[in-house]
């Protein structure tokens, strides 16, 4: 059975740069793809590799030359359970999803964690669906071990050709050993016979490609927010076990010269004179200062 037709040649080098219009793009991939979904299967393939190497953009590509065979499946991008579940949910047979960055949605060190005990409910739905389930992840051993048990297909990125607009990556199946769950990766093998272990994939398109740079960027928002709240809180019960009370946090919005002297007074413990020299001020203009920070505290007494 034909399960495999990609290529054994290397690219040919054309003036000194990389010509890749010979090779077959990720044929060898797709068809195999396509071999597990005539079987009834789904496929889960990670794409592991350093940063910059084109873990993404390979994801994408490969997500749309599953489609370009398939006219009906969808693509879907998420990046936290809660989108994967919500994908899952709308996703028709064969469809694809793309998790990013799945080491830290289902990291190897939560092993017992909430989220990774329902990876397994999650990859069963998925292999009844028979999803294309597409992940990334800088490092292999830090995805959850019981996630990459049931993986198909590994991807290392090398290098991205930028000029060719090509990602250049090495490529195995993979085969879990369900008595010790240790992987062991097999290279593919081509209607020849030979071994194949090279991939090329070019860029995905392009106004897909902005869509998704501008969902990272709204995420690393959140990201930034939900990290600024949880630091918040925690700065807020260190001052409140110190018996430290915030009187207005209308004192963050001062400006910096009337910090400082607010500072002086109530830190330094300084006297209006000594605050007048420290900062270059008069003492009338520094007696006037500390009673617009009492108006603005509200406190209706000197501060310090």
């Amino acid at each position: 059975m034909d399960l495999i037709s990609q290529s054994t040649k290397k690219p040919r080098k054309n003036k000194g740069a990389t010509n890749f219009d010979s090779v077959p793009e990720a044929t060898l991939l797709v068809n195999h793809i396509e071999h597990r979904q005539r079987k009834g299967l789904g496929t889960t393939i990670f794409t592991i590799g350093l940063s910059g190497t084109g873990k993404s953009s390979q994801c994408q590509r490969i997500a749309e030359l599953i489609i370009e065979r398939r006219e009906d499946a969808e693509m879907f991008i998420v990046d936290s359970l809660l989108d994967l579940l919500g994908s899952l949910r709308k996703t028709k047979l064969g469809d694809i999803i793309v998790v990013e960055e799945v080491s830290v949605l289902f990291p190897s060190r939560r092993a017992m964690s909430k989220d990774n005990v329902y990876i397994g409910k999650v990859m069963d739905t998925m292999r009844k669906k028979q999803i294309v389930l597409l992940t990334n992840a800088p490092i292999w051993k830090s995805i959850d071990n019981h996630m990459k048990a049931m993986g198909h297909i590994l991807i290392q990125t090398q290098r991205i050709y930028k000029k060719q607009g090509v990602v250049f990556s090495k490529f195995h199946l993979i085969q879990t050993n369900p008595l010790s769950g240790k992987p062991y990766f097999h290279t593919f093998i081509n209607k020849r016979g030979r071994d194949v272990n090279r991939l090329y994939t070019k860029m995905p398109n392009m106004t897909r490609w902005n869509e998704y740079e501008a969902q990272k960027d709204l995420f690393m928002d959140k990201i930034y927010k939900e990290m600024q709240l949880v630091s918040q809180q925690k700065q807020d019960k260190i001052d409140k076990d110190l018996g430290i009370v915030k009187k207005n946090s209308s004192m963050d919005n001062l400006e910096p010269q009337y910090k400082e002297v607010w500072y002086l007074k109530n830190v330094e413990n300084m006297k209006q004179k000594d605050i007048a020299i420290k900062v270059g001020l008069g003492q009338p203009r520094i007696s006037q200062i500390i009673k617009d920070i009492k108006e603005i505290q509200g406190t209706g007494k000197e501060i310090g």
